[in-house]
Parts: C-alpha cells; structure tokens; sequence
C-alpha cells in the first residue's frame, strides 16, 4: 500500500525459474472482501507474499485457507488490529481532499532510511500511479484488520519472514515474537533496511527468498 509490481520487480525477475509469479494490487472495501478475491482469482494451492499491508492480508488469507496456503514470505507486517484507527481515518480523508503527494512523502520519509532516498523516490513514483483512490480504499480496508496473533501458532506453512531493522512503523522485535510462534518459520533480519526490504534492498531479499524456496521445494510445490 500504495504500491505495484515495481516493488517486486527484482524478485519477479529473479525468481522465475523457480515459480510463476504474478503481483497483485488489491483494494477491497475489507479484508474479508480482498482475502476471498486472492482466493478466487488463483487456482489451486499458492504461495503468497506480501509487505506490510500485503503482510497482513496474507496472514488472513493463511488463516481463511490453510488447504490452499502452500507458503507464506512476509515483510514488516502486523498480524494484530491497526494501533491507531484515528490516524488511519484521517489518512483516508486527507488522501479524498487533494492531500496525496503530502501524505506520500510522510509515508516515505518515515519507512525509508534517509541512506536509501532513491527508494523513497520510487515509493512516491508508484503511491502517485495507483493513485489517491485506490490508496484511500486500501486505507479504508485497513480499519478491518483483525488480531491474528493468537492464530500464527496454527499456520504450519513454511514461512520466511523477511526484516527491515531500521523500520520506524515496525519494530524486529515484532518478526522475532512472530518466528518464535509460527511452527515452522525462519527469519531474517536485514541491517540498514527500512520497512520495504524488496525495494531497498533487493538484492539480498531475492537470495534469501531463493534459498528459502529451493529449502522447501518439495512442501511449496
């Protein structure tokens, strides 16, 4: 949120000889409503990734359908309730009243180091196409997450998570209480990344996520 297929563009690339990947922009009115259009627009069992917002509405999508989860690869995601509804109804409006460019730099300003400011221009390049609409339903949607924490302890898919350290919305220590539920999950902690470790840092991210699935080709598959 509010991003494309710019975000995974280096993983897409570098992962298409393992597994066909398809990016998608979601922005259903809930996370109910945007879980069951993953689930009907994807055939048979999958593996699904996602940042932050992607993050958590993957975690819904593992718990609403464990049998069609064959993996999760998560990123500086929350799988509780949103901390601050308020804020999140005020970005709603302010992205409905012509404030999008404004709301765009706070957002890249505080996800994105100040090492990584060619991240920060790409972030606002795509929040800018996807466009103030689509970002204020996504932030609508946001308002309906539910606390999953007491249910990663059921999702037995293999699950990488993936870590920015220098994440100011997300803390690691949110990834390490998550690993340390999840049955079966590996984490990775990134020094100097922020919260979108594809986009800082793709390199390294790829690596990892490749590693990862060639670990667990037989489960995913």
């Amino acid at each position: 949120m509010p991003c494309d297929e710019r975000m995974y563009s280096a993983q897409v690339s570098g992962l298409s000889d393992l597994t066909e990947c398809r990016v998608m922009v979601v922005a259903a009115p809930s996370f109910d409503a945007s879980a069951e259009h993953l689930l009907a627009s994807i055939n048979g069992r999958f593996i699904i990734a996602g940042t932050a917002y992607g993050g958590c509405l993957a975690i819904e999508t593992a718990i609403r359908a464990p049998e069609r989860v064959a993996g999760l690869w998560l990123m500086n995601c929350n799988p509780g309730a949103h901390p601050d509804l308020n804020a999140v109804r005020q970005t709603s409006l302010r992205l409905r009243s012509g404030h999008l460019d404004q709301v765009l730099e706070e957002f890249a300003t505080a996800a994105i180091p100040d090492t990584a400011a060619h991240c920060r221009t790409a972030f606002m390049e795509m929040g800018r196409d996807i466009g103030a609409d689509v970002f204020a339903r996504q932030s609508d949607a946001a308002l309906t997450r539910r606390d999953h924490w007491d249910k990663l302890s059921s999702i037995a898919a293999p699950t990488l998570l993936i870590w920015g350290m220098a994440d100011k919305f997300l803390h690691s220590e949110i990834g390490e209480k998550m690993a340390t539920l999840m049955p079966n999950a590996q984490l990775e902690l990134l020094e100097g990344c922020g919260h979108f470790p594809s986009l800082e840092q793709p390199r390294l991210t790829t690596a990892l996520a490749r590693n990862w699935l060639l670990r667990h080709q037989q489960t995913l598959t």
